[in-house]
């Protein structure tokens, strides 16, 4: 017996060891984003990298295997704060795949829990499926009493997996048989079954996959029986450390402590059910979550894993603010997961500048709608009664305008009873999304479903070898039907047995040239793919096509050679991202057209102008050594191993692309990729950024041209900048020197303008103080003033005010060509009733403008600067009533 690992550092070092002892390949965990799997949002299971293993579709990578994966699962986020639910865990697994089976599973996790973990064999429990006997058995030889075996039904002891137990699902499946560890033994005797009891907990799963289940529901039996097994290592170390939570394992301590500083409490002189309590325990789990997703290429935002990070950051800060929280804290506390995790986890630490910028920018950005959010929903549930329903458009305004997740609206309705109506939302949700549409629609001809009619696996991609190649017709797709010929003239689309032209995929355009047979010739326009097919699309310049023909499938070479110019240049201009900015950098899409390239990825904020320099300068470097550019085939998991970078959402085979570049014996790039690139870095000629930009929170985006296209950008520009010196009459390299100096001169006119114009303002006010009529006691000024700004109106106005005490002023200016009115009152006249505001629309009416304005001061604008004294004279008028008199005179 050996001593018993305490920390989780060690029980997961003890874990892997055990197996790695016993002849299990030991193989590291995936990241939270699947690779090659798009189907899942998040890894959830230490299976799931294994699943093409389990379904047959690619080698097993040994006959046994262990590993410790990271996991993230949604189904619990508005119970996080409790005391046992977790997001993110450690499943703790080891895998046969037909090597050892139940009997080899039930001892070595026997050996592991009792010869290593050194945990009582009293305390553990076992549940089995109902009728599996050689559990049972296998349970009984290691020396568990009958008494502590429990059977259970299939809602507790078998598993679906990619069946997921429901109707018409298929896959494999079987029972399962799960440990239990007693955590409060001084209880006594119980007569429940451990699976129903919350003394006890379940530290372990060990599943039996020996079963395929039909759509019919039928199952029969597996060539190779299988073994999947998980362990939760936050479980285990609660038992390990005899701890109430698994808030109070060392994994989670040190959090639970930073979270705890941040809400101002010493969380274990608290009750453990106390609202602050729960808000420390939700802030530490959601931001080590929230860490571990970031450094996993996770970054918020409104769709997706994006947006399930964004409701857990959000949750996290809503129960902070209720605790009383107002400081930015998200990056703190995720500080402290990234102490923890970094031992075993190394790309936290080197990741940990973005994970912390990440979460302030998310947190900034929500605090800043947060309590108007929160008192326009009080507001809302305050006029609805207990078991009453939000309606779902007011929680779409809540989403919309404040950024509450429609779950965070439904926690907070909850507690007060009342009850969100999410078919509304979602119906609101869908019509944003329909509008968005329509704006952005971009109509390219989808393929039609006729397609389908001629199979899945027609056309073979030869376009790596070869720009040309020989080819028969299998399907010309014309007006939407199947047809058997395409005359000249005709549009239509075209699938080849095999063919040259790249299809478009990976962000790189698909191909143009021509298809020729001893009849016509096809023009192909674009070339995509679906259903298993690459389809040419394009239409019949001469004679006519037909179905069956030998063709002489031939790419455009130009065209080719551009796009390869750019995809190579895509890949070196990653590669150049990443190492300026750092590995966080990840691509979220890309565009490789023939004229220009478009690449977008991860990171927070505009890249400075000396980072791109510093990027184009990398990538050029590399293209001036001419470095080769290689592609192998390879397993997926080699092409990882050997540092291939794959990106989350693709879905990769069993044998998977890799295009490299190195420059000796350093690897400058390697991605798996399945587009066309040219043979050598120096065939892209030169690189050239063009700009940087914001696509979406948390992703930037690179636009650039390669070759030709950058040859001819910089030489307009050259030219432009040569156009300048020229009507500057000085040399290119002068240009940012006169430019100071015609700066420097126009600031001096300016200032010498502001001068002469309050000297005019002056003359212009005293000119108007000494003809100002007076009509009992009040001064009145209507005149045409010669000002050249609605600035110096305003002056004018401001200072023949203060000289004259009570008065009224109607004022109008020719201004850039166009009449400009001004009318003011003094405090006395508009108590009296005077309105400048009303005044100057009734004067601007007449030469054919309008405006308006405060009582006491009022500006409008016109169209007719020959109406100016008609104008003034209904100004005069006006004043003239309102002050009761019959004439101001002229």
């Amino acid at each position: 017996m050996t001593s018993q690992p305490r920390t989780s550092d060690e029980i997961r070092s003890a874990f892997l060891n055990f197996f790695e002892e016993r002849g299990h390949l030991r193989l590291p965990g995936w990241p939270l984003v699947p690779i090659g799997d798009p189907t899942s949002l998040f890894t959830s299971a230490g299976m799931q990298q294994f699943k093409p293993v389990f379904l047959g579709e690619q080698d097993r990578p040994a006959p046994s295997v262990t590993t410790v994966q990271r996991c993230f699962r949604t189904t619990d986020i508005e119970e996080v704060g409790d005391y046992s639910h977790l997001t993110m865990f450690e499943m703790l697994g080891n895998f046969s795949f037909g090597d050892y089976f139940k009997q080899g599973a039930i001892e070595f996790a026997w050996d592991l829990l009792t010869n290593v973990y050194n945990l009582p064999a009293e305390r553990l429990y076992i549940t089995i499926f109902l009728t599996d006997e050689e559990a049972y058995e296998a349970w009984r030889s290691v020396g568990v009493p009958d008494e502590r075996i429990f059977r259970c039904d299939e809602e507790k002891n078998y598993w679906f997996g990619f069946a997921n137990g429901t109707p018409g699902a298929s896959g494999p499946c079987g029972p399962d048989t799960e440990i239990y560890f007693d955590m409060t033994p001084e209880a006594g005797p119980f007569t429940t079954n451990v699976a129903y009891d919350e003394r006890f907990l379940e530290i372990w799963n060990l599943v039996f996959m020996e079963l395929y289940q039909a759509p019919d529901g039928t199952r029969t039996g597996l060539p190779t029986k299988n073994i999947d097994t998980g362990s939760g290592l936050e479980r285990v170390a609660c038992a390990i450390q005899g701890k109430r939570s698994v808030y109070e394992t060392d994994i989670f301590l040190p959090i639970l402590e930073e979270a705890a500083r941040v809400v101002g409490i010493d969380y274990f002189e608290l009750p453990i059910e106390d609202a602050r309590s729960y808000a420390v325990r939700a802030m530490a789990e959601h931001c080590r979550a929230a860490a571990m997703l970031v450094s996993d290429g996770v970054v918020p935002s409104n769709e997706g894993r994006g947006y399930i990070l964004r409701r857990i950051l959000r949750r996290a800060i809503y129960l902070a603010r209720q605790a009383g929280v107002r400081d930015i804290f998200t990056a703190r506390v995720a500080g402290a997961a990234i102490d923890k995790l970094e031992g075993a986890y190394p790309h936290m630490s080197e990741g940990r500048a973005f994970v912390e910028r990440a979460l302030t920018t998310e947190e900034e950005r929500f605090v800043r709608t947060l309590e108007a959010g929160m008192h326009r929903l009080g507001l809302l549930l305050d006029a609805l009664a207990p078991g009453e329903s939000l309606p779902g458009q007011d929680a779409f305004v809540l989403y919309d305008t404040f950024g509450f997740p429609l779950e965070l609206t439904r926690e907070v309705a909850a507690a007060r009873e009342i009850i969100v109506d999410e078919p509304g939302f979602n119906l609101a949700m869908d019509e944003q999304r329909r509008r968005s549409r329509e704006h952005g629609r971009f109509l390219k001809g989808e393929p039609s479903p006729l397609i389908a009619r001629i199979g899945e696996e027609h056309s073979a991609f030869v376009g790596y070898q070869r720009e040309e190649g020989d080819a028969q017709i299998v399907a010309i797709l014309l007006a939407d039907q199947l047809a058997t010929a395409a005359t000249q003239g005709q549009v239509c689309e075209i699938v080849l047995d095999q063919t040259p032209f790249y299809p478009e995929g990976g962000g790189q355009v698909g191909d143009h040239g021509q298809l020729r047979t001893a009849t016509g010739i096809f023009e192909v326009e674009d070339t995509q793919a679906t259903g298993g097919a690459i389809i040419h699309r394009g239409r019949v310049t001469e004679g006519e096509i037909r179905l069956a023909q030998p063709a002489a499938a031939i790419v455009d070479p130009a065209f080719r050679v551009a796009s390869a110019r750019n995809h190579t240049g895509t890949h070196l201009l990653h590669a150049a991202l990443r190492s300026i900015l750092g590995t966080h950098v990840r691509q979220q899409g890309s565009l490789v057209a023939r004229d220009r390239l478009r690449f977008d990825f991860t990171h927070l904020e505009q890249v400075p102008r000396q980072a791109l320099r510093e990027s184009q300068q990398l990538v050029n470097e590399k293209v001036r050594r001419n470095l080769e550019v290689g592609w192998r085939l390879t397993s997926y998991r080699n092409a990882i191993a050997g540092g291939a970078l794959a990106f989350f959402g693709d879905k990769y085979g069993s044998e998977v692309r890799v295009v490299e570049i190195r420059d000796d014996s350093d690897l400058v790039s390697a991605e798996l990729c399945g587009g066309t690139h040219v043979h050598h870095t120096g065939e892209i000629g030169f690189l050239h950024i063009l700009r940087e930009s914001s696509v979406a929170a948390g992703t930037r985006r690179v636009e650039a041209l390669t070759g030709s296209s950058a040859e001819e950008y910089l030489l307009d520009q050259q030219e432009r900048l040569f156009r300048l010196a020229d009507r500057l009459s000085t040399a290119p390299s002068d240009l940012e020197d006169r430019i100071e100096g015609l700066q420097s001169e126009i600031e001096r006119l300016r200032r010498q303008a502001e001068q002469l114009a309050r000297v005019q303002v002056a003359a212009v006010a005293d000119g108007l103080v000494d003809a100002a009529a007076r009509v009992a006691g009040t001064a009145v000024a209507v005149s045409r003033v010669d000002v050249s700004s609605a600035d110096s109106l305003r002056e004018v106005a401001d200072r023949v005010r203060q000289r004259l005490g009570s008065s009224v002023l109607v004022l109008a200016a020719v201004i850039d060509g166009r009449p400009a009115f001004l009318a003011a009152a003094t405090p006395d006249l508009v108590e009296r009733g005077l309105h400048a505001g009303n005044i100057v629309r009734e004067v601007a009416k007449v030469a054919g403008g309008g405006g308006g304005g405060s009582p006491a001061l009022a500006q409008a604008g016109a169209k007719d600067a020959s109406s100016l004294d008609a104008a003034l004279a209904q100004g005069r008028r006006i004043v003239a009533t309102a002050l009761g008199t019959e004439e101001l005179g002229p």
